[in-house]
């Protein structure tokens, strides 16, 4: 049996608890001090959770999962001996916990419990009679004896009884005072530390740390509709999550939906989540405890703060409380965030329309410099000036060098959005790997390169056009998201979950047969009818002959300015040659034709010397008019010689110099299959 112990051992214990100013330090003291005075091996503390029914362990050895006693620290309160202590309101004794009714006894092993005495007692804050305020029980001390029956006394119970009231005011000095010194050293790192979103959680993750025993902290943000909400996680450190396997869970169901309808912080112990559809993936990946905190962003809901833990009952309800307050400090840094976020974003995009802008406006042009007055080209500048009034998705269509995208100019300065930035892509020039990002831009952490976010070219058009010059380049799964561009004005960065929307007028050209490249699977029926709104195509060169003497003189009088030639006219033998010459490069390659003429020129006068040797035969319509035709001929003759052998040493895809998937996609596009053999 114990030894009875004088209430003065109180004043010594009392007064050296007070002296501690942190929960692990006030753990440690009173260690030091029941170990001695009740002569047992162990002693730990827990806090006690209300409104969970829960006990949080403080002390290491209930913590260490190596240690006999934390089996006991994960069971469920029900049915425990500290539980009967907090509903007797007093100490509670078992000279052998083995055969004793309390769910202790089945935690751990038959040898370890066996003989061994227990004395749990709560610790209570004093009645308030004034106020009739019931006691609040703020944790219990457990005193072990292991292979020490009737280790404990009965007067040993009364004095730990008597001794744990008096402690409790201590304890709850002890905490305050952490907690706030805890939220003043967040105040200031979130204050003066120099943050982002990304970095908002780990930059409180050492103070958090010295209160908070835990595994894992996420910053969490609501995305979406009213009618279709979701999260996205902003910041995650200490699991690995798949948000993929997430969403396979209905939002409504999720602990994520009850805070954002209740507004209220979650204690979850790894006893009472069953009703979370989400909570066996957490498990599966180590997570049984956890505390989720309501951010608020200018008093409209933001997100959460969470913190886990591989332990069950990890946290009490004074770590949930003290997360709040944390969760408080961290909305107003988010806000000011997000505000500087937002100035940034603008600052930016303000910079690279400006560059856009430049850019354009060293091009710029009208319809006057569409020159010509063929009966095909007046045509085409009647559609021009119809359409460009609306806000109509334009199909330019022609033949390359035809001008396409002179023509998107011209409608954009003629619309009423000529105020506003004209952002052109080039689709043919991106690879198929940055396409989706330049379109629709990314954000940070998207792929291995994405250091920051970055704002697509939809983005920066808006309130503008944006001009997809080359659309028929398009790869297939950028096209879908396009169709969903133009038929909802919204889309979702790349690595990101948030809906843009955005007000862009489209124009689109291509030199590709857009409905033999259905037929052949290469483009998108219905993207194609959704840019088919107003087709206008261009007709080429050699179907506006007269207009070429026009634009041979407009190009001479040009580039002579340019060069400091003096150049005055063109031959008739000349202006004769270049209106009997086909074109396949159309204007564009009247244009360059016309430069170098000029350059080479000894006089006033342009004569048929200077055209020959400049690209000028009449071998040349033979050739392949078009890129995508000169690229087929070229690969059926490769493809030829090689006798169709694809892959390989000799085959068609090393000599071309490009992967076999990527020969098989190009033969594809272009119609390519290797001809029947004939059977003799």
């Amino acid at each position: 049996m114990g030894t009875m112990l004088d209430t003065r051992d109180w004043f010594p214990i009392l007064s050296t608890l007070l002296q501690t100013n942190t929960l692990h330090q006030f753990d440690e003291r009173l260690q030091q001090e029941l170990s001695q005075r009740l002569a047992c091996n162990v002693i730990g503390l827990y806090l006690y959770s209300e409104t969970a029914a829960a006990f949080s362990p403080v002390s290491e050895s209930l913590r260490d999962p190596t240690s006999p006693a934390y089996p006991i620290a994960q069971l469920p309160a029900a049915g425990t001996i500290k539980e009967a202590a907090v509903l007797a309101g007093q100490a509670i004794l078992t000279d052998d916990l083995s055969t004793s009714p309390w769910t202790e006894a089945r935690a751990i092993a038959p040898h370890i419990c066996h003989g061994t005495s227990v004395l749990v007692s709560p610790i209570r804050m004093p009645l308030e009679s004034a106020t009739g305020t019931p006691a609040k029980t703020l944790g219990v001390i457990a005193a072990v004896a292991p292979g020490k029956p009737g280790a404990f006394s009965e007067e040993d119970r009364t004095w730990l009884d008597l001794l744990s009231r008096h402690i409790a005011p201590v304890l709850t000095a002890v905490l305050t005072a952490e907690e706030r010194d805890t939220l003043v050293a967040i105040n200031k790192q979130v204050v003066l530390g120099t943050l982002t979103l990304d970095n908002l959680i780990h930059s409180i993750q050492p103070i958090l740390r010295e209160v908070i025993h835990h595994d894992v902290t996420g910053l969490v943000r609501f995305v979406g509709e009213p009618h279709n909400r979701w999260f996205d996680i902003v910041a995650c450190e200490g699991v690995d999550i798949d948000q993929d396997v997430l969403r396979q869970f209905p939002f409504e169901q999720m602990a994520a939906a009850e805070i954002l309808t209740t507004g209220k912080p979650l204690l979850l112990t790894g006893h009472n989540q069953e009703r979370f559809a989400e909570h066996r993936y957490f498990e599966s990946l180590g997570v049984y405890s956890a505390m989720l905190c309501p951010l608020l962003v200018q008093g409209a809901p933001y997100g959460f703060l969470a913190i886990g833990s591989n332990r069950r009952n990890a946290f009490s309800e004074r770590d949930l409380a003290l997360t709040e307050q944390i969760g408080f400090h961290l909305s107003h840094a988010i806000t000011n965030l997000s505000a500087y976020d937002q100035i940034r974003r603008l600052k930016d995009q303000l910079e690279q329309e400006n560059v856009y802008l430049r850019e354009e406006m060293g091009a710029a042009l009208d319809l006057k410099s569409l020159v010509g007055d063929s009966v095909a080209l007046q045509k085409s500048l009647r559609a021009i000036e119809m359409v460009a009034p609306t806000d109509s998705t334009v199909l330019i269509t022609g033949e390359t060098g035809t001008g396409k995208e002179l023509v998107a100019q011209a409608i954009h300065r003629l619309s009423p959005r000529r105020q506003k930035t004209l952002i052109t892509v080039n689709c043919a020039a991106l690879p198929p790997t940055l396409i989706e990002s330049e379109l629709f831009g990314h954000e940070k952490g998207a792929f291995t390169s994405a250091t920051a976010r970055k704002l697509g070219r939809f983005e920066l058009a808006h309130g503008g056009t944006i001009f997809l010059d080359e659309v028929g380049e398009l790869p297939i799964d950028v096209q879908m998201k396009l169709l969903r561009v133009l038929e909802a004005q919204e889309f979702n960065r790349v690595g990101g979950s948030h809906t843009i929307r955005v007000d862009a007028r489209v124009l689109a050209a291509t030199n590709v047969d857009l409905e033999q490249a259905i037929k052949c699977g290469a483009f998108r029926a219905d993207l194609f009818y959704r840019l088919n709104v107003f087709p206008l195509r261009l007709p080429a060169l050699r179907e506006r002959r007269d207009d070429i003497p026009l634009l041979a003189r407009h190009f001479a009088k040009k580039y002579g300015l340019r060069h400091r030639k003096p150049v005055t006219r063109i031959s008739s033998a000349a202006l004769k040659t270049l209106s009997a010459y086909d074109w396949p490069g159309n204007v564009r390659e009247l244009e360059h034709l016309m430069e170098r003429a000029v350059i080479v020129s000894q006089g006033s006068v342009l004569t048929i010397d200077e055209l020959e040797g400049l690209g000028l035969s009449q071998e040349r319509p033979s050739s392949p008019r078009t890129l995508a035709e000169a690229e087929r001929a070229h690969i059926v003759d490769v493809l030829v010689r090689t006798n169709w052998v694809l892959a390989g040493k000799q085959g068609a895809a090393e000599t071309l110099g490009m992967k076999r998937s990527t020969l098989q996609h190009r033969m594809k596009k272009l119609d390519i299959s290797r001809p029947p053999r004939h059977i003799l």
